[in-house]
């Protein structure tokens, strides 16, 4: 059942299609005016959600207090979604595999010896890999079993905190990474202005999201109660113009299951505004979402079955890694290495 940090709605206004003022404004413009899109979550509990009139951003409304939800990720979340308080052996084996791709990202960006704070980071492989590849790596991450797995299994520095109350240095770091992690977070814009803050000037952040405009994410699947923003790559580039960073460039998959934009901290205050970047975002996200809704549970389903057959292989995959290694650290060596074969 749903948790209750995620039971802030009392139930009105909540007609889908109806034009409210949201209680929580748009991050982006500051405004209020809104159309509700849904008012269920993928299981069928009360969460309203929202799109700004304003800008297309997609959001849920209203939402608990940052204390709440903060300490609903410093302690319940992995155990609510994922029954667990440490990393499986094959989340270890896919967190390493995931971890070599993205370090090729942070590498084709920064040079060896550069500072990179990874925001969300879970139970620390990222971090694991990065050092391994001469990267000065360090978390944030506000799961406490979690962070302290990371330092325990992997040796990695680790701040044990929400993004908010982490206390770091003002242009220090040369890169920054939220792999997704700024959909969770009660204020993306605040998150984003601590981010450019603690980045030396030139520096650049990378972002990867789930997209609204996913084509294999059905309508009723895409609200979730830990998801409290749903960007696409309007919204996230405006978001970053919001919070004094340059967008460099936008990225997506075949079937737009993900969006990701890489940023930049730019010498000078940038002249870009929000307003130019989200024009038409509204009704384009609307129409979009609304001719989704209409689908039928049979859309694509050959697309849905492919996806199955992968992450059935995957997961064999995964438990045959995961199976034939004693410690995580052997485990997250033998998947960077033989990814890299």
């Amino acid at each position: 059942m749903a948790h209750r940090v995620f039971h802030a709605w009392d139930g009105s206004n909540g007609e889908i299609g109806k034009q409210i003022d949201a209680q929580a404004p748009c991050p982006i413009s500051g405004d209020h005016a809104a159309i509700v899109v849904c008012n269920r979550d993928r299981y069928g509990y009360p969460l309203r959600t929202v799109i700004s009139k304003a800008t297309g951003l997609v959001y849920a409304d209203p939402r608990a207090d940052h204390d709440s939800i903060e300490d609903f990720y410093r302690s319940t979340y992995r155990r609510f979604y994922k029954s667990a308080t440490k990393p499986k052996w094959k989340h270890t084996a896919r967190n390493a595999y995931i971890a070599g791709q993205r370090v090729d990202m942070i590498k084709s960006l920064a040079p060896k010896g550069a500072a990179v704070l990874d925001i969300g980071t879970g139970s620390g492989e990222l971090l694991y890999v990065g050092r391994s590849h001469g990267l000065e790596m360090q978390g944030v991450e506000v799961d406490q079993a979690y962070a302290q797995f990371g330092r325990k299994s992997y040796g990695v520095k680790i701040i044990n905190a929400p993004l908010r109350k982490a206390v770091l240095p003002d242009n220090h770091f040369d890169m920054v990474t939220l792999f997704h992690v700024l959909e969770h977070l009660p204020d993306p814009r605040m998150a984003l202005s601590k981010v450019a803050a603690t980045l030396k000037p030139g520096g650049h952040v990378l972002i990867e999201v789930p997209n609204v405009e996913s084509l294999d994410t059905r309508f009723r699947q895409k609200w979730h109660a830990g998801h409290l923003f749903h960007f696409n790559g309007q919204t996230l580039m405006a978001m970053a113009a919001v919070s004094g960073l340059d967008t460099l460039s936008v990225h997506t998959c075949e079937r737009r299951n993900i969006v990701g934009v890489t940023l930049h901290k730019p010498t000078q205050p940038s002249t870009v505004d929000w307003q130019t970047i989200v024009a038409g975002n509204f009704e384009q996200t609307w129409q979009y979402l609304q001719c989704q809704a209409q689908q039928s549970w049979y859309t694509n389903w050959h697309q849905r079955l492919g996806r199955a057959r992968q992450k059935l292989t995957r997961n064999l995959c995964e438990w045959s890694l995961a199976v034939s290694e004693g410690s995580r650290r052997k485990l997250v060596d033998k998947v960077t290495k033989n990814r890299a074969a």
